[in-house]
């Protein structure tokens, strides 16, 4: 299980002496592990999916100010570890306009629809923000 690999890593980075990979695997740790001692593979990867997130915006920010961002890029490396291969945007769009060719009826209002079906299809390895901006491109180019 994915929460066992990152107690592993926590315990490896301690032996190290890797601070920033303890700290921030011991924080990712506690914050998928608070609902359930046991968490599933599904909602550790949406817990990391929020840090990358918010890493993410911070270095934006921080970019913007022209501050260093070398420490988020550091925790998006450690963490991009732990998140299963996403489908690179040739499958995606692939994927997307299967599915769109297979709906009675094609239009934005379908979004939905097309957002269920990748999810089933394609489970963790689908980028449910990468994929909403390609299905509302592919919706309303019809």
């Amino acid at each position: 299980m994915l929460i066992d690999r990152i107690r592993d890593d926590r315990l490896q980075a301690m032996k190290a002496r890797d601070d920033a990979r303890k700290n921030l695997l011991g924080t990712l740790f506690a914050a998928a592990a608070k609902d359930s001692k046991q968490p599933d593979d599904a909602s550790v990867v949406r817990t990391i999916r929020s840090f990358v997130k918010s890493l993410e915006e911070t270095r934006a920010l921080l970019e913007a100010r022209g501050l260093d961002t070398a420490s988020q890029q550091t925790e998006l490396a450690i963490l991009s570890e732990y998140l299963p291969r996403s489908l690179d945007e040739v499958e995606l769009r692939a994927s997307i306009a299967a599915i769109v060719a297979s709906l009675p009826e094609r239009s934005p209002k379908a979004m939905g629809q097309v957002m269920a079906a990748l999810k089933v299809r394609h489970g963790d390895a689908l980028d449910s923000r990468v994929a909403s901006g390609l299905v509302r491109e592919a919706l309303s180019g019809v």
